[in-house]
């Protein structure tokens, strides 16, 4: 139900493909961004060298700041900046930790291409400010004839050649760069989002701690505490041989007893469905269909059981989707699509007011950081008016 986007490195070599057609390339925004970049390379090239060699006591930290540059300079070629690993709060200038994650290949890259970039770009440069130089000179004498269309073609082949030649070297920089990287920038941003998710995890869990706290305490505390009255007054009819005001107690009781164990269903139910681990998901989702006081159109496509872990985080994200459309979408209509295949893929749809969204600290976003956690996807269209289509997939043996 989600198109599958291409891995990042598919990505990002397709940004980097120039157009064959020679006179596209000077009109096309790679060519002259690669110049900017090979020309920042030659700069952030002998930079790198010579702080290298005057500071090389602090060739740790000078490793760590020119990989941190290279993540930076590929914006000029239009890719997305990787994410910089974290920095240590305290970080000496003899930190061996500078050296290792690529800092230190990348170091040398940029010194490489720094003095490889510089000679190409020094001939290309004077060919080009020369070509340049003798058009304008023959258009300021009116030398309009075949000498101004020779340096006109002159100066467009250098140009185009330059472009070409640019584009390769930075391409090539480029990628090397992303090779060394892009594995430690994607471990950081995991561990990022990790940190975040757990974060989030942490305050879903103790508001459903509360909500747990709050249904034993409005529900079944308060049937037992109205038992043990009840209890009391069938003893005080006792003592009294009020056998008819006994009586009338101990039924009282009796309702108490059936309440409260009424009440603690729920709750536990709220917590693990019974009929999820009898039955399974689709049973338990239309069993969850039939409580809810809108009418609910299940439909169930395939029959591959997923784990129990799956089960879990599919059945709640469509218990919480029933929790918040009874609350405030107003829906006439709701229709919940199971697909028991490998992926699972679940959608919940109804015709309400719409205006949903996943806020942090709340049921759904914990539910979501959880379908993340699985190795799942997770996706919500509810604009202002509705409707609301929600749409998650998991994979079936996610641990």
């Amino acid at each position: 139900m989600t198109s599958q986007s291409p891995p990042p490195e598919t990505e990002f070599r397709h940004r980097l493909v120039a157009p064959s057609n020679p006179a596209r390339m000077l009109i096309s925004p790679i060519g002259w961004r690669a110049v900017l970049y090979c020309f920042t390379s030659i700069v952030s090239g002998l930079a790198a060298l010579l702080t290298g060699i005057l500071g090389v006591m602090i060739l740790p930290l000078v490793t760590w700041a020119t990989a941190n540059v290279e993540r930076g300079r590929l914006v000029l070629l239009g890719l997305p900046r990787l994410t910089p690993l974290p920095r240590s709060r305290v970080r000496h200038p003899w930190d061996p930790r500078g050296l290792a994650d690529g800092n230190l290949a990348v170091w040398g890259i940029t010194i490489l291409f720094g003095l490889v970039d510089a000679i190409p770009g020094s001939v290309l440069a004077m060919l080009a400010l020369a070509s340049a130089d003798l058009l304008v000179s023959l258009i300021h004498d009116g030398q309009w004839g075949l000498q101004m269309a020779l340096a006109a073609g002159m100066l467009t082949v250098v140009l185009v050649v330059g472009l070409y030649v640019a584009w390769a070297l930075a391409a090539a920089q480029a990628i090397i760069v992303d090779i060394q990287l892009r594995p430690h920038s994607d471990l950081s941003r995991q561990v990022d989002e990790l940190t975040s998710s757990r974060r989030e995890l942490v305050d879903v869990f103790a508001a459903e701690r509360r909500r747990i706290e709050h249904d034993l305490h409005d529900g079944a505390q308060q049937h037992l505490v109205l038992l043990s009255m009840q209890l009391g007054e069938a003893e005080y009819a006792l003592g009294r041989d009020d056998l008819d005001g006994a009586r009338r107690a101990l039924e009282a009781a009796q309702s108490s007893v059936e309440a409260a164990t009424t009440s603690l269903r729920e709750t536990i139910r709220g917590i693990h469905p019974q009929l999820l681990t009898d039955r399974g998901l689709a049973a338990a989702v239309r069993e969850l269909a039939s409580r809810q006081p809108v009418g609910v159109h299940v439909e169930v496509s395939g029959d591959l059981q997923p784990t129990e872990q799956v089960s879990l985080a599919a059945y709640y994200l469509i218990s919480e989707a029933f929790t918040n459309l009874v609350k405030h979408a107003q829906a006439s209509t709701v229709t919940v699509r199971l697909a028991l295949y490998d992926p699972l893929q679940l959608e919940v749809y109804d015709d309400g007011v719409g205006g949903a969204q996943v806020t942090p600290g709340h049921g759904l976003s914990g539910l979501v950081e959880w379908t993340h956690a699985l190795g799942g996807s997770f996706w919500l269209s509810s604009p202002p008016g509705g409707p609301t289509l929600l749409r998650a997939s998991f994979p079936r043996h996610a641990a």
